[in-house]
């Protein structure tokens, strides 16, 4: 269970330029040590791609393309255990993990996602319902250098710098004005790697949810 704190829920409410948390060493380092070992090579033609100028070099991997290991930590992040705690951070509640978003990701060189914020609404038809509250992050780069690009910039104007550093997590809220990517293209032979989960509650009736990715750069 993630040990959140009084403190740490002050802090994601109060924090700029909207609510997050970016918390070192949440996971077993040995655990995700082995995720990284089943983590598919940079060319396996089973990645998602995507044929947008602001996703160029972004690669999604689902259930299919998952490890043993790979798979019992999102078991875990979707757990009703996992909810319970990021209910406790955000203030949100009820919060129901997705199944079918996230996953792992991976960009290598050259590769970028713009600045942008999510979809709010399902896009499921039985469970368009539910809106999009909380994104959370889990990076698997070790010693990450600036220098090569792929941060991870909060807020319109890069407000918050986020390096994507081994079992570094950034929790955030998700609306029409979290904006976030990482929008400098990674330079050498330098492999980003994360995996990611989204969390939804139920939302409020007569509720406009954005059903569509708004990009900014």
């Amino acid at each position: 269970m993630l040990g959140f704190t009084v403190n740490d829920t002050d802090e994601f409410a109060a924090a700029q330029p909207f609510p997050h948390v970016v918390r070192d060493g949440l996971w077993d380092n040995d655990e995700l040590e082995r995720i990284i070992a089943e983590f598919p090579a940079v060319h396996d033609p089973r990645w998602q791609r995507y044929s947008a100028e602001q996703e160029r070099g972004k690669k999604a991997g689902g259930p299919r393309m998952q490890g043993a290991c790979t798979r019992a930590w999102f078991d875990r992040a979707r757990s009703r255990e996992t909810c319970g705690s990021l209910e406790k951070l955000t203030g949100i509640t009820p919060l129901i993990a997705d199944e079918l978003g996230g996953g792992m990701h991976l960009t290598a060189q050259g590769g970028r996602l713009g600045l942008h914020t999510d979809f709010q609404q399902h896009p499921e038809p039985e469970l368009r319902h539910l809106q999009r509250r909380i994104n959370m992050l889990v990076f698997l780069s070790t010693a990450w250098d600036p220098a090569w690009g792929g941060v991870l910039y909060l807020g319109a104007y890069r407000d918050v710098a986020v390096v994507p550093d081994w079992n570094r997590t950034v929790i955030f809220a998700t609306s029409d004005t979290s904006w976030h990517g990482h929008p400098d293209p990674i330079t050498g032979d330098h492999v980003r790697r994360s995996l990611a989960c989204y969390y939804y509650s139920p939302a409020e009736p007569g509720a406009h949810l954005a059903e569509s990715t708004t990009w900014l750069t």
